[in-house]
């Protein structure tokens, strides 16, 4: 039960951080394609955040190895790394707005993921 309140916060928070973003970056990227392209990226953003996030977040049983949150910690990072990676190709061939869609994506990504270390001291 508490992990999925805590996915709910992190839920909740990431939600909020993206939705700020988006209004913040539409006053740069001030197109319907651009709005388009920062939407699809809100999405993925968020849904990929929430499966690292629950990736991250430590098992309850026990404790870990030494270095086990790290470990976690660096797979997120990999998996939002490729997923951007993959995202630009796709975005190209889609005719989303590059610019749009990439500045997005990575803005929502770094600070959903700055939003990480403050939840998981809540959790303890």
């Amino acid at each position: 039960m508490k992990e999925k309140r805590a996915l709910g916060y992190f839920a909740g928070v990431s939600g909020a951080l993206i939705i700020i973003a988006t209004i913040i970056l539409r006053t740069y990227f001030r197109t319907v394609d651009d709005h388009k392209a920062m939407l699809v990226s809100a999405g993925l953003a968020f849904a990929v955040q929430l499966g690292s996030y629950a990736l991250l977040r430590p098992k309850r049983s026990g404790h870990g190895v030494p270095g086990e949150l790290l470990v976690r910690w660096a797979y997120g990072s990999a998996l939002r790394l490729i997923v951007l990676v993959l995202y630009a190709p796709i975005a190209r061939i889609a005719n989303a707005s590059l610019d749009a869609a990439l500045v997005s994506l990575v803005t929502f990504f770094f600070l959903t993921m700055m939003a990480e270390p403050l939840l998981l001291e809540y959790d303890r």
